[in-house]
């Protein structure tokens, strides 16, 4: 079995690992940690069996990957870097230091299979619940929001995750529904870039779309997409806009093309929509982040 990059040494072992010198590093845990380990391992062996079985990794933080990894081994995965994973059911993701391509890559390969995908921050709540984050979409979206690995999947999938439906192929699905270009900002005439609407107008689409009702948004939706949206005029509403404009901003960013044009007009009408419509104590969430 492969075992997880030195997360030291910023290398792939080639050297393979027994499951006992794996359990080693569980016996380094604080008693503490081990107490919370077992508590998981209690949740899941309630549902009668692992809710997976091989396990792709990329990336690191915040935890220790090499401890995450020696955890799901001794649960009884298999676990494998994320090329060479050949067929996971499991993809988890750390917040840093993962490859774009490797990623996309995966999913590519995993078109019209099931695959859940976890940060790991939510393989612990899912371990510690017995609920599948991916089963409670806007849930996932708290996992998501400022998690730049999380972000590429939702950005590669086309707002055809989270769910716990097959990797749908690029483009796939919903006949009528061409991914994140055709959101509601999107049809009610917002558009950045060189190309794209000028403040006016732009600033107008995100006016109509905070205050339209669901029903009257232009265009079909596949099923259970606007449930995210929120009622008009809400701080629900008001959230999904602002994630969604920061979301695009933020990857963007991490693109080699040029979209300094598109990242202004992000920048500029995000800090707008802050300060005409967003208040803390009024809406109860936390405004997001761009960088």
């Amino acid at each position: 079995m492969p075992t997880p990059t030195d997360e030291n040494s910023g290398g792939r072992s080639s050297a393979s690992q027994s499951p006992d010198s794996q359990s080693s590093d569980r016996h380094g845990y604080s008693e503490s940690h081990l107490e919370v380990l077992r508590a998981y391992e209690d949740r899941w062996e309630e549902g009668g069996s692992l809710p997976f079985t091989t396990v792709a990794m990329e990336g690191m933080g915040p935890f220790s990957r090499g401890k995450i990894w020696s955890y799901l081994w001794d649960l009884g995965a298999e676990v494998a870097e994320i090329e060479d994973a050949s067929a996971p059911d499991l993809l988890i993701l750390g917040r840093e230091r993962f490859s774009d391509k490797s990623v996309r890559r995966l999913l590519q390969r995993r078109e019209g299979k099931r695959l859940r995908i976890c940060s790991q921050e939510m393989l612990l709540a899912w371990s510690m619940t017995g609920v599948d984050p991916n089963e409670r979409p806007q849930t996932v979206e708290t996992f998501i929001e400022g998690h730049p690995a999380l972000e590429l999947v939702k950005e590669t999938l086309e707002d055809k995750w989270p769910g716990t439906g097959p990797i749908p192929a690029r483009g796939g699905g919903d006949a009528e529904f061409d991914g994140p270009e055709k959101s509601p900002l999107a049809r009610l005439g917002y558009s950045v870039g060189k190309t794209g609407a000028d403040q006016s107008r732009r600033r107008d689409a995100l006016e109509k779309t905070f205050a339209a009702e669901k029903q009257d948004f232009p265009g079909t939706y596949p099923p259970g997409y606007l449930g995210k949206w929120g009622a008009a005029k809400t701080g629900s509403r008001l959230q999904q806009i602002a994630q969604h404009i920061a979301s695009n901003c933020r990857t963007s960013r991490r693109k080699d093309d040029d979209f300094n044009t598109a990242i202004r007009h992000w920048e500029s009408d995000l800090q707008w929509l802050k300060e005409s419509f967003y208040h803390p104590l009024s809406y109860g969430f936390r405004w997001p982040e761009m960088q």
